[in-house]
């Protein structure tokens, strides 16, 4: 019996011809609008709402309320992973209501950085309920990768260009404001995407992504977000013999460009252009001749060196500070707005999600934050190669790509306050959710029977929606 027939947990088949959508389909387009929302706006887009209730808090209360009434909420909670993020949440929660009555909703707003972790049981719960939207997921997001590829750089670039001349009147943030790493993170997942042969591409768009990465790479974060991932899913994907044409026709352009000198100077001491990529590479390995980027260098890791020793080595080994202090005040670090942003919000975070981490929860948090993605990307990587074993090419391309995502997540939140907002912070814990779910189906239809490519796991969300191959454009 095909996988998309069945479900993992009652193993009864599913009935594709259902005239309407139920409960969870109709939340999962509403997901799917939210992070489109948050991938194209930004940070405008997040303050959608009544504060201090914005569209991502009601969708994860709604979402909740999907968990309890799909009956899958014990299964979802089968895996190590999941527990993992329980534990994280967990200890997360313990290190935050102590300072509710000081802080306020600012330890509330300190403490998604995990609480956002219950996106990723949404997910699961709805991949669980019904094994085909992972299908229908999987097909919108061949559509937003294509999308993304041509525009995403172009609306980071018009968002922050335009973002002071709209403004919401309650917080003063811009109503479209996207930043660079989030852009590149994108950027990367379309890129994985189309490199592993989930999606055909033209080869404009091969252009256009690799003129995008070019434009979003103007910090450090954001150029290893989109590299690093890419050459894994190279390599773990048997793919170099479709990068190194690309490679080698864009390293002769590149080195023409930066022979020419050819570059756009952009607010911020930063330029777009070849000069930059080189910068960054040299302020990552050393010095560098750009006076910025070996600013704010300094200044990050004399930071994270004094958290490292209030904690590693100091008397918040065991709790640190916790969730609603404003460590940059705190540690004596106050530099500036938060992300660059046009809110006048002052740096919170150390520009470090693990660091962040370590800071507020001490070393018990900062051992779960660690282990959760590692066993995580662990269990991805391993389903990956069985599947690749057994022949199934498919899922084991599906495996790679997710853990690509969410691999240039962590590396964009080395760098950047990144997962502490729902722009990234809820798209990071879907895609942890959609790791887990997905090799919960793959591992319950090879008990069932050698599973086959999910060609035939078709869209069941509703009559409006048209049925269509996991593997679009294959």
């Amino acid at each position: 019996m095909p996988l998309s027939l069945v479900t993992p947990v009652t193993a009864r088949p599913v009935d594709l011809a259902a005239p309407a959508r139920d409960l969870g389909d109709r939340y999962l387009v509403f997901l799917c609008f939210l992070l489109f929302g948050y991938a194209t706006f930004g940070k405008g887009f997040a303050y959608l709402g009544v504060p201090p209730l914005f569209v991502g808090e009601i969708a994860l209360v709604l979402g909740l309320l999907v968990v309890m009434m799909s009956g899958c909420w014990l299964a979802m909670l089968t895996t190590l992973p999941s527990l993992m993020i329980v534990l994280l949440i967990g200890w997360v929660v313990l290190r935050t209501l102590p300072f509710v009555g000081s802080y306020g909703f600012d330890a509330l707003r300190d403490s998604v950085l995990a609480g956002y972790g219950i996106f990723a049981f949404i997910v699961i719960a709805l991949l669980l309920q019904k094994p085909q939207r992972l299908g229908w997921l999987v097909g919108k997001y061949s559509r937003f990768a294509l999308f993304y590829g041509f525009a995403g750089a172009s609306l980071a670039y018009a968002t922050n260009a335009f973002s002071h001349l709209l403004a919401w009147p309650f917080s003063g943030v811009p109503v479209v404001y996207v930043r660079m790493g989030e852009a590149s993170v994108h950027l990367c997942g379309a890129a994985v995407f189309v490199l592993l042969g989930l999606r055909r591409a033209p080869l404009l768009w091969v252009g256009a992504v690799l003129v995008g990465f070019l434009m979003v790479s103007v910090s450090r974060g954001a150029m290893l977000a989109f590299l690093i991932p890419v050459c894994v899913a190279a390599l773990l994907g048997g793919k170099l013999h479709r990068i190194m044409p690309i490679v080698t026709s864009g390293g002769a352009i590149f080195g023409l460009v930066l022979l020419l000198g050819v570059q756009v100077e952009i607010p911020g001491g930063r330029v777009i252009g070849p000069a930059q990529l080189v910068n960054n590479f040299e302020s990552l390995l050393g010095r560098s001749e750009a006076s910025n980027l070996d600013g704010t260098k300094t200044w990050r890791l004399r930071w994270w060196q004094a958290i490292q020793d209030y904690t590693l080595r100091g008397p918040y080994f065991w709790t640190g500070k916790g969730f609603g202090v404003n460590l940059a005040i705190d540690d004596g670090y106050v530099v500036g707005q938060e992300g660059g942003s046009a809110s006048g919000a002052p740096v919170r975070a150390p520009h470090n999600a693990h660091i962040n981490m370590l800071a507020r929860a001490g070393v018990p948090g900062l051992t779960l934050w660690i282990l959760t993605f590692a066993i995580w990307l662990g269990m991805l990587i391993s389903r990956m190669m069985a599947a690749r074993h057994r022949g199934d090419d498919d899922w084991a391309n599906l495996f790679l790509w997710i853990a690509c995502y969410g691999l240039s997540m962590l590396i964009n939140a080395s760098f950047d306050v990144a997962l502490e907002g729902p722009m990234l912070g809820i798209w990071f814990w879907c895609i942890i959710g959609l790791g887990i779910g997905s090799t919960m189906l793959y591992r319950a239809s090879s008990a069932i029977e050698p599973p086959r490519p999910p060609r035939d796991m078709l869209e069941p969300i509703g009559p409006h929606l048209p049925a269509q191959p996991l593997l679009v454009g294959r």
